[in-house]
């Protein structure tokens, strides 16, 4: 009988940071970060681009965390800025290049999410704006499969018991 190919995943800043900082803090789930590092060390934890960088700037042990898998984060793609121009042109707001923070990666995870069928993840929950339409919301629109963190957990039969 044949093995069914694993799900594959496109993770959020959210789902990095709010985990690491409010929710699963790496002290107390270690097992919880080695799983994860595990899947994106084999690919079927995809981060886009500026993600990395929304982590890297931050000011905490997360940045030293996922450095060790920098060579693993998906490079921006002629395809995936296609999308994002498109989502950007519709929702400026998704994108504000000129607010304080620099990053803005909600176009990119949807967009790397739209081309690579993979399920995006992220702690967003549906706003229903139409002028600054959270993850969910655009992963809807464009099509895109979106889940919860704790979704994410099911989807792999992950189980977490305490000693």
């Amino acid at each position: 009988m044949e093995e069914q190919p694993k799900k594959r995943y496109c993770f959020d800043t959210s789902a990095f940071t709010d985990s690491w900082r409010r929710y699963y803090k790496p002290n107390s789930f270690r097992i919880l970060w080695d799983r994860i590092g595990e899947l994106i060390k084999n690919g079927q934890i995809l981060v886009p681009e500026e993600v990395k960088k929304e982590i890297g700037a931050g000011k905490d042990e997360l940045i030293t965390w996922f450095k060790q898998y920098h060579s693993q984060v998906s490079p921006v793609t002629e395809e995936q800025i296609a999308i994002v121009s498109e989502i950007v042109n519709k929702y400026p707001l998704v994108s504000q290049y000129k607010k304080p923070r620099a990053y803005h990666a909600d176009p990119f995870v949807v967009a790397l999410g739209k081309i690579t069928s993979t399920t995006v993840v992220t702690f967003e929950k549906r706003n229903g704006s139409n002028d600054h339409p959270a993850v969910p919301d655009l992963c809807k629109e464009y099509d895109v499969e979106c889940c919860s963190l704790a979704d994410f957990f099911e989807n792999e039969g992950w189980e977490f018991d305490l000693k």
